[in-house]
């Protein structure tokens, strides 16, 4: 009977099975700066500092930050072989949010949006304060709002 209702669930919505069977890799929030607030390993299921690893590719990155400002021209994906980079911004707090997954798909551009909500909501004053000296430890909240909106993709330990 479960084999039927899935089979017939899938057969109805075939891009669940997509959105079901796509990983994410890397989470990664960065201010505009390219100062590394946050970054998590979907694949290791920790938080990560490596800044130098991060570092390089925010540097990469820190030409498309530099324009910032202008929402028509934002690049918000890159195409690999088998990933994706997704970019999502909040230009007004200074922040940018890079996933790197298999799929874009719906439950992700949702899960994105939701996360950068609440992060921005419980973060706007530290993010407003950035500048000179940062201290990413004030941003470790940003775990609890990512196990909240993308629990299906975090490793339980």
């Amino acid at each position: 009977m479960g084999a039927f209702f899935t089979s017939y669930t899938l057969i109805k919505n075939p891009s669940l099975l997509i959105e079901l069977t796509n990983r994410i890799y890397d989470f990664i929030i960065f201010h505009r700066s390219g100062i590394l607030l946050y970054s998590y390993n979907f694949e290791t299921g920790e938080e990560t500092d490596e800044s130098l690893i991060k570092g390089s590719i925010l540097i990469g990155i820190n030409h498309i930050l530099s324009n910032f400002i202008d929402k028509k021209d934002q690049l918000n994906l890159i195409k690999m072989k088998n990933r994706q980079i997704i970019l999502e911004y909040d230009t007004n707090h200074g922040y940018a949010l890079l996933l790197t997954v298999n799929h874009k798909n719906s439950f992700i551009d949702n899960a994105v949006t939701s996360f950068m909500k609440k992060f921005t909501s419980l973060n706007k004053e530290k993010l407003k304060k950035l500048s000179g000296l940062i201290d990413i430890s004030e941003f470790r909240n940003a775990k609890g709002i990512l196990s909240e909106f993308f629990e299906p993709f975090i490793i339980k330990n």
